[in-house]
């Protein structure tokens, strides 16, 4: 396993496995790191939490402190192979099967205080569907037992972690692992197929919209860098669906609003990469709208494709006006510096 991303338990135990902020990207993750930089951060979470820090009663991990101590504090969640300790309570349902899940975690081996895999030090939540396989059975397994926003510990035996390969030199073979994990989010990617089949009242209602929407979103992000017009159609549908939903209160128009945000910027980010900027320039629009009369402010990532789509319509004073903004906003972003250029120059040639 990559120390990026987690990989199946079959792949392992079969044949082996080998190893191997963005303006122009959705608003959806931040890049990963550098390697540099994630080996150097690895070391900031060394004993963090698995450590003891906010544990619910008086005990902590000490730096080579056995895990049969931590074993003693925790409950069986899949006959003996993986064990479980509440670190904070979590709210609502735990995730549905085929659910889309976010997680943080640190991954640690006995013994050892820094982290083998920190999603922390990558600076970023790793991402996978439930029972699909994408990630080793233990970790899969633990996330399915936890609710919203729920931290907890889980020791997972081999047989359901790296087995009798373990994983080049970052865990050894047979290697009992100790996953700290955060459950971040619960997409319902199940609500993309079954909306369809609702009734036709039930297909106006917000919390079913929501969830469909969710889950577009959620496919949506998936396919942009592989297919961005298959990207745009997710959007777009969600958009629609989200726009003629029935609110009952103010958290649904909340929810609603946060919803359309993220849409908005996302095609504004994909029809700026496929040079449409008419329709671009359109979904700036509806973000300026939006967000009219609110406290939140539009982003520099906004700012920026919207700049980018007036000079490819060679509107180039309002131009100018949107990359100043963006470039007050985030002054060392290189995207915004590299476009002033492209623009002063464009603006030469007239």
């Amino acid at each position: 396993m990559s120390v990026r991303e987690p990989i199946k338990l079959k792949d392992l135990l079969e044949e082996g496995a080998v190893f191997n902020v963005n303006l122009d990207k959705p608003d959806v993750e931040d890049d990963p790191a550098e390697d540099l930089e994630y080996k150097e951060t690895l070391s900031n979470f060394a004993n963090f939490q698995v450590m003891g820090e906010d544990l619910q009663d008086e005990d902590t991990y000490i730096e080579g402190q056995p895990f049969e101590i931590i074993s003693g504090k925790m409950e069986n969640v899949a006959e003996g192979n993986v064990k479980k300790r509440v670190i904070r309570e979590g709210y609502g349902d735990k995730p549905p099967d085929k659910s889309i899940v976010r997680v943080h975690y640190n991954a640690y081996i006995e013994y050892n205080a820094e982290p083998f895999d920190s999603t922390y030090a990558r600076k970023r939540p790793h991402q996978f569907v439930i029972n699909s396989g994408d990630v080793i059975i233990g970790l899969d397994i633990a996330v399915q037992s936890m609710r919203l926003n729920e931290k907890s510990q889980f020791l997972i035996q081999p047989a359901f972690a790296y087995g009798k390969l373990g994983c080049l030199h970052r865990v050894p073979a047979e290697a009992e692992v100790l996953f700290e994990i955060e459950l971040i989010e619960i997409i319902n990617a199940g609500a993309a197929t079954t909306f369809q089949n609702l009734p036709a009242e039930k297909q106006k209602q917000f919390s079913f919209v929501y969830d469909y929407c969710l889950a577009l979103c959620a496919k949506g992000k998936d396919l942009f860098g592989k297919n961005t017009l298959a990207a745009i159609k997710e959007y777009n549908t969600a958009v629609s669906k989200l726009e003629m939903a029935h609110m009952e209160d103010y958290n649904d128009e909340c929810k609603q609003q946060e919803l359309l945000l993220r849409l908005y910027t996302n095609l504004l980010v994909c029809y700026t990469k496929i040079e449409e900027p008419k329709k671009a320039c359109t979904n700036f629009n509806k973000i300026n709208e939006l967000l009219r009369g609110t406290d939140i402010k539009i982003s520099a990532k906004c700012y920026y494709n919207n700049a980018k789509c007036l000079r490819m319509l060679g509107e180039y004073n309002l131009a100018k006006k949107r990359l100043d903004k963006a470039y007050k906003l985030e002054p060392k972003n290189p995207d915004i510096l590299a476009e002033m250029v492209v623009l002063e120059n464009e603006q030469k040639k007239l």
